[in-house]
């Protein structure tokens, strides 16, 4: 049986290595680094998200023993950029973001309580600066409806080179971004072909592709000129779900296009949230196994390992004792293979005990509740509560994926630029009618009164 002494203490704290970046990686890293310096500041996250997210993970730079991933050295240009200019304009903190900051704070801190080691308390500095970093650089960023229109027609964009890199990668193996320091071939799991992308992991690839079209969709809905864009979009996001051949993507792309569908019913799920509810609590009753195990099933069926995530996910339960304080070292003996702990749900608590894990279903809570307030606050403009339903059914994607994944790569740029957009999705109160330049002058309106929303009726949604 593995324990955790069996696995090194890179494993859990990175470290070791050395400098490792491709000249053409090199040249993008610096371009885009130039072009966060130079541009205006609404286009800062055209290089940002570019960047940050087609650069690879192992792109590296050791420099005292530590360690500066190209999306880290892009964060610190980007920061220095707007301390220089003085331009640090930020939105007034709302409840998602300081669950976030409350969230990363508690995983840093108990994380290194827990393991003891100057390793660990670096390896969680790291942490810090890429995830705070990323996330009040995007919260800066997209403020309003305008930001994010321009956002998802990045991501877009991206999607159109990622998926159409992934679906030859799922043909030939051959992974056409080892041009920029990704591994050249791609895995093979019972004959498929598992392809990654410049990402760290095939089911990652995949899910951030299913996560993402909910938003294409949302788009497309909005203006006919956009259609075509969104509309590759859609079909690079699910190119990746496809090409990744795992379940997790599958699940997760799934469950965006449920969440689209139930638009019709958006005044009226609070009967459908009710009967989910009772289902799954009878099955839970009914079933031999814990309802949990449906995922096995369900994992199976498409050709993936979903009995170890199911798994992974009773042993969570059974060892709440272990865990529940400042989480646990001796996950790994709990049975075969529960080192890998693919289960972002399970990680938060694991690696950071039930604070941690608390603050991190936190922050999917609330998110979900400031969609539902938004979307109610647009309903003016059907256009804009469709785009905010959508960025709703992207965070619902999300949240399934969860059950299979941890985003430990540059994808965690793509998930918080989706949190960003709830934040932003408060701008929306506003007529989407008026120009760019109106919409940002009503924005802190709009963020006023979806903090303050005593006064609206309280309509059913999904997300409420």
């Amino acid at each position: 049986m593995n324990t955790r002494y069996d696995m090194p203490e890179n494993y859990y704290f990175g470290g070791g290595g050395d400098t490792f970046i491709t000249p053409l990686s090199l040249a993008g890293l610096l371009l885009a680094i130039f072009l966060v310096l130079w541009l205006p500041r609404r286009y800062v996250l055209v290089p940002v998200l570019a960047a940050g997210i087609l650069l690879p993970f192992g792109i590296t730079i050791v420099v005292a023993g530590l360690h500066f991933q190209a999306l880290r050295l892009l964060l610190a240009a980007a920061w220095l950029r707007f301390a220089a200019r003085r331009d640090l304009k930020f939105p007034r903190l709302n409840s998602v973001d300081k669950l976030f900051l409350l969230w990363a704070f508690s995983n840093a801190i108990t994380f290194s309580i827990l393991w003891g080691t100057l390793g660990a308390l670096t390896n969680r500095l790291g942490f810090l600066w890429s995830t705070l970093g990323s996330y009040f650089l995007l919260r800066l960023l997209i403020r309003d409806k305008a930001d994010m229109v321009l956002s998802i027609k990045v991501l877009a964009v991206l999607m159109v080179v990622i998926g159409s890199a992934m679906g030859f990668e799922h043909i030939t193996r051959h992974n056409l971004f080892s041009i920029l320091g990704a591994p050249p071939l791609a895995n093979v799991r019972d004959g498929a072909i598992r392809a990654t992308g410049p990402f760290a992991h095939a089911i990652i690839a995949g899910t951030i592709g299913a996560m993402l079209m909910p938003i294409f969709v949302g788009l497309w809905w909005q203006e006919k000129r956009n259609r075509l864009l969104m509309g590759l979009g859609i079909v690079a996001a699910t190119m990746m779900a496809i090409a990744s051949a795992s379940s997790t993507p599958i699940m997760a792309y799934g469950a965006g296009v449920l969440a689209l569908l139930l638009w019709p019913m958006r005044q009226h799920l609070r009967i459908f949230r009710w009967v989910a509810l009772i289902a799954i609590i009878s099955l839970h009753l009914l079933m031999k196994a814990p309802v949990w195990f449906l995922i096995s099933r369900a994992g199976g069926g498409l050709g993936g390992s979903g009995y170890h995530r199911a798994m992974l996910i009773d042993n969570f339960v059974r060892h709440f004792g272990q865990w529940w304080l400042v989480g646990t070292q001796n996950n790994a003996g709990w049975g075969f293979d529960m080192w890998d702990v693919d289960n972002a749900y399970a990680a938060a608590g694991i690696g950071g005990g039930l604070i941690t894990f608390v603050m991190f279903l936190a922050v999917l809570v609330y998110a979900f509740k400031r969609i539902g307030k938004s979307r109610r606050l647009a309903q003016k403009s059907r256009q804009s509560e469709r785009l905010v339903w959508a960025i709703g059914a992207s965070l619902f994607a999300n949240a399934i994926g969860f059950f299979g994944i941890v985003y430990f790569d540059q994808s965690v740029l793509a998930w918080y630029c989706v949190l960003a957009m709830v934040s932003a999705t408060a701008t929306f109160l506003v007529d989407s009618k008026k120009p760019p330049t109106e919409l940002r002058d009503d924005s802190a309106k709009a963020e006023e009164t979806t903090e303050n929303t005593s006064a609206i009726p309280q309509y059913s949604a999904l997300w409420a």
